[in-house]
């Protein structure tokens, strides 16, 4: 069994089908609970440069929610929903040899925009003091379980996305456009959260109802046929 599932088998999917598509590959994709290490580490094994792209939760009867990673690897955000604390608390923080703002965001889960408006005029040099806020830690399945009345507890979350099956929908860089890697798993994920797509159960209709959504300020048209991976927007400004 393998979580990975490659462009070329999802690409050209339609979005009415999508539903259909994951829960039918899901029967060949591993419960959580039964990932190895080397498992987990499958794209950088395979000597993959960018293991980034779209994961997937589901249980035997629906798709439970759908993320996407452009930053973490696929294997680092997984780790991540299983996170059973609740949120960080506000902290002050000294920065070390070495601290870059980008480091730092990573380790908090926030953007380097966020933490840098927080920190206005603060100089990051060794020794210098950082405010850090609760509200930057990464969303998690335990909490968003626990929010949705899924579980009671984030002890029992936990042990319900361990018998959960994951899927990692590998998004490499588009040959149109290397540079809009980003964009482009944004703009697949939104694909997913159609609720005319894959509507999964645990994610938030907000923004998700409509047929339009926009992404790096591009316009884009979601519909019934369009297929999951295309990429006619890289190539023209307006709808797809």
């Amino acid at each position: 069994m393998t979580q990975v599932w490659k462009a070329e088998g999802w690409s050209s999917i339609p979005l009415k089908d999508t539903w259909n598509a994951i829960m039918e590959r899901s029967l060949s994709a591993p419960r959580v609970g039964e990932l190895t290490l080397p498992q987990l580490m499958t794209l950088s094994l395979q000597g993959d440069k960018s293991p980034v792209g779209i994961y997937i939760f589901t249980n035997d009867e629906d798709i439970y929610y759908v993320g996407k990673t452009h930053g973490r690897s696929l294997a680092e955000r997984l780790i991540c929903h299983l996170d059973s604390r609740s949120v960080a608390p506000d902290e002050v923080r000294i920065v070390q040899e070495g601290d870059t703002w980008e480091s730092i965001a990573r380790d908090r889960g926030a953007t380097q925009a966020k933490i840098k408006k927080f920190n206005k005029g603060v100089e990051l040099k060794p020794g210098a003091r950082i405010r850090l806020t609760a509200n930057w830690t990464m969303s998690s399945l335990v909490g968003k379980m626990v929010e949705k009345k899924e579980a009671a507890t984030r002890t029992e979350a936990v042990a319900k996305v361990m018998d959960m099956r994951t899927i990692w929908m590998q998004v490499t860089p588009p040959e149109a456009a290397p540079m809009r890697h980003q964009e482009h798993v944004e703009v697949i994920e939104k694909r997913l959260l159609w609720t005319e797509s894959a509507h999964p159960k645990l994610n938030s209709e907000r923004g998700n109802s409509g047929a339009r959504f926009g992404v790096e300020g591009i316009p884009h048209d979601r519909h019934p046929d369009l297929q999951l991976g295309c990429q006619a927007y890289l190539t023209r400004t307006g709808k797809v």
